[in-house]
């Protein structure tokens, strides 16, 4: 038995040693996680750039569990707990937990991070060891990214109906088990990811041949298992894109909409293909009601059947969505959610930390500043809402959103209809200016020192966010601002307001590119270039003030995320690998004295180049691409180095990033008596514009030594 700070660490059923570990990385999260605060890892996560760092301490984790209504005071049983990713969201609603795993190290993390926790128990073992000690009466257990193990927990003929029954032992009558696992059948599977637990492309689909010690299920093959082993009460969610980093839940009762779906591409932890445009095939599947058969991931709520006269306490709410906006900084960190109580549904938003609650009642106080200003003549009636604890309730409206009339006219070519909605929305956007436009200090620490030269005009209070997917008809044709939690009491030009709304519809989806190209909408509300180059600053700051030092997961994919291969590109990467050499014998380079070396896929190229005896310059073509080259060496036969120059960016020494499709290394100088050229490197090919993304995100450019003229290497 050990104490960290609250936490007991249980080690009575301990074997003594950690039967599994991520190896090295384990003892930096310990590191970490004695040497930072909670609020911290987001920074330690941003420094140092790792898949299993970001993966076992980053906030998002919790989003699986953070939107669950657990009962209050609730005993909870957690299995598999690891290092803690999604502890803390079920500690800090429980009245109890117990977590079990079978990492001493991983444990000992996990009791780091929690210890100022007085709920919270840790035993270390395999839960086979450790059950027979456990109590029967949980009100709650979890197995977030562990059922699929069930084979290694328990073995034997049915496993996982064995692992389910064990576990579901422990729990209360009316006590429910929640359960998250990838979906066998994700659309994501299909699409070119590899299978996330052995790595392998379509393991899963083919019914995993590699004969793996883990499995997931599709969901029949789920429901399957909990009514062979009597539980007939269950609730499927869809965490997407998958339960690891949901960014919205969605359920049975609120399915997603179409163009919902469209944060596909983002593997941390491995390269994968892209074999189609995933946002397209679902909006194929949302058509079609097959959703919850291709969703990445399953969030099931399993009820044990309560005991006679017993069941759920009452007043608890059904969540039938949950959205997270928690990549920003603390203080803008907010959790959506559309519940039911009875018969009557409701919308309310809660913020996801302390520091966050003004930001929930600013929401209140612009609600009522849009309503002395609209008084029902603006481009929209305000949706009401009243602050209830720590939560704002908003009405719950039924209707469809602009955005979605719009793309339902440009779905049936009613291009020109389109257009009319488009410019009439933004009118009354305009129309909304009133007085004078002035920069005040408010302005300047939300959108910067941003230079305005033009008179403009500028609401009272203006709700920056009456973007499309924001503006709701409802069934009478009245439009409703669903949401204006970016409204500011201080003057904010109306032209930048209708920039937003023209941006985020015309440029976020490739489908109304049409609609685009046919109407110059920026000209025709007199947003010159100079005026959009502003707004576009404006903007930039705007997301800047949002998050502040926070960096959520879709930036730090830039940074962290494995390649994602189109198909195409992947076909045509063994021509773009291709070498070709050219020789100057006197006349200059010229394609007819050159010739090609096929290198097909091979990474590390090792080739030897016959150097004629009239040449007196030798170009060497690495690919037909951008690209990067690591470990370069030429040398000649005799050992020597050659002295070379390349038309590339030197990253660090022998190694270099060539950002268009024609890189080169050029060889000025050949010696006497030179005739063979020994070059060796390792290839990363590139597109054009994820080579100029690259040099931008890392900042090669402002790093890099020089472009290399003339020096001698090796």
């Amino acid at each position: 038995m050990r104490k960290i700070g609250n936490i007991i660490l249980d080690d009575a059923h301990y074997p003594g040693e950690d039967l599994y570990s991520d190896g090295a990385v384990e003892d930096r999260l310990l590191e970490l996680a004695g040497t930072c605060r909670p609020e911290e890892y987001n920074a330690a996560i941003a420094k140092e750039r790792d898949w299993a760092v970001m993966y076992h301490l980053a906030h998002e984790r919790e989003n699986i569990l953070s939107w669950y209504p657990f009962e209050e005071g609730a005993k909870v049983l957690e299995v598999g707990s690891g290092c803690g990713a999604v502890t803390g969201a079920v500690a800090g609603k429980a009245g109890e937990v117990t977590c079990i795993d079978l990492s001493m190290k991983r444990s000992t993390i996990n009791a780091m991070r929690s210890q100022g926790r007085e709920n919270l128990k840790i035993c270390v073992g395999n839960f086979q060891d450790i059950e027979k000690d456990l109590d029967l009466d949980f009100d709650y257990a979890t197995l977030i990214g562990v059922f699929e193990y069930g084979k290694s927990y328990i073995g034997g003929e049915k496993p996982y109906h064995g692992f389910l029954k064990a576990v579901m032992g422990h729990i209360r009558p009316g006590g429910k088990l929640l359960l998250a696992i990838e979906n066998k059948f994700g659309l994501k599977y299909w699409a070119g990811c590899t299978e996330d637990h052995v790595g392998r492309y379509f393991e899963g689909l083919e019914g995993y041949p590699g004969g793996a010690g883990v499995r997931t299920f599709t969901k029949p093959g789920l429901t399957r298992i909990f009514e062979e082993c009597g539980y007939t009460d269950y609730r499927f969610y869809y965490p997407y894109p998958d339960y690891k980093f949901p960014t919205a839940i969605f359920s049975d009762a609120r399915l997603p909409k179409d163009g919902e779906l469209d944060r596909n591409i983002c593997n941390f932890d491995r390269e994968r293909l892209v074999l189609m445009d995933e946002g397209k095939v679902y909006g194929q599947i949302l058509e079609d009601g097959l959703f919850p058969l291709y969703a990445n991931s399953f969030f099931v709520e399993l009820t044990k059947p309560p005991a006679s006269g017993g069941g759920a306490k009452a007043g608890r709410e059904d969540v039938l969505y949950a959205k997270y906006s928690n990549g920003r900084a603390p203080r803008f960190a907010i959790q959506t959610r559309i519940a039911q109580a009875g018969d009557g549904k409701f919308l309310y938003k809660t913020a996801e930390y302390p520091e966050g609650e003004a930001h929930i009642r600013h929401m209140a106080k612009a609600k009522e500043a849009l309503e002395r200003q609209w008084g029902g003549n603006g481009p929209c009636l305000v949706n009401q809402c009243r602050l209830e604890g720590d939560r704002i309730l908003f009405e719950y409206l039924e209707g469809v959103t602009l955005e979605e009339k719009l793309d339902g006219l440009l779905a049936h070519g009613r291009l020109e209809e389109a257009a009319d909605g488009i410019k009439r929305a933004v009118r009354a956007i305009l129309d909304d200016g009133t007085e004078e436009f002035r920069v005040t200090d408010e302005f300047r620490e939300v959108f910067g020192d941003v230079s305005l030269p033009w008179r403009l005009k500028a609401p009272k209070a203006a709700d920056i966010d009456l973007v499309f997917s924001n503006i709701l008809i409802g069934a009478d044709g009245r439009r409703h601002v669903l949401d204006y939690e970016w409204t500011f009491l201080f003057p904010v030009p109306a032209e930048y307001v209708a920039y937003r709304a023209l941006h985020y519809y015309l440029e976020s989806a490739p489908k109304r590119r049409p609609l685009a190209e046919a109407f110059d909408f920026y000209g025709h509300f007199g947003l010159t270039a100079e005026k959009l180059q502003a707004y576009g600053e404006m903007e930039r700051r705007f997301q800047a003030y949002i998050s502040r030092d926070y960096v959520s997961v879709g930036e730090l994919y830039h940074t962290m995320g494995k390649s994602a291969l189109p198909l195409g590109e992947l076909l045509a990467e063994p021509g773009k690998r291709r070498m070709q050499v050219y020789f100057d014998e006197g006349e200059g380079f010229s394609e007819e004295n050159s010739y090609f070396i096929e290198n097909g896929l091979a990474e590390k190229i090792r080739r030897e180049i016959a150097v004629p005896a009239e040449a007196k310059g030798v170009w060497i073509d690495p690919a037909l691409s951008a690209c990067v080259l690591q470990d370069v060496e030429l040398r000649w036969e005799d050992g020597s180095a050659v002295r070379y120059r390349t038309t590339g960016f030197e990253i660090e020494k022998n190694c270099y990033l060539f950002d268009n499709s024609d890189p080169k290394i050029i060889i000025e100088e050949i010696p006497q008596g030179r005739s063979r050229i020994f070059v060796s490197y390792q290839i990363s090919v590139l597109g054009e514009s994820a080579a100029r993304l690259l040099m931008e995100k890392t900042n090669w450019k402002g790093r890099m030594k020089k472009k290399v003229r003339g020096l001698a290497k090796g």
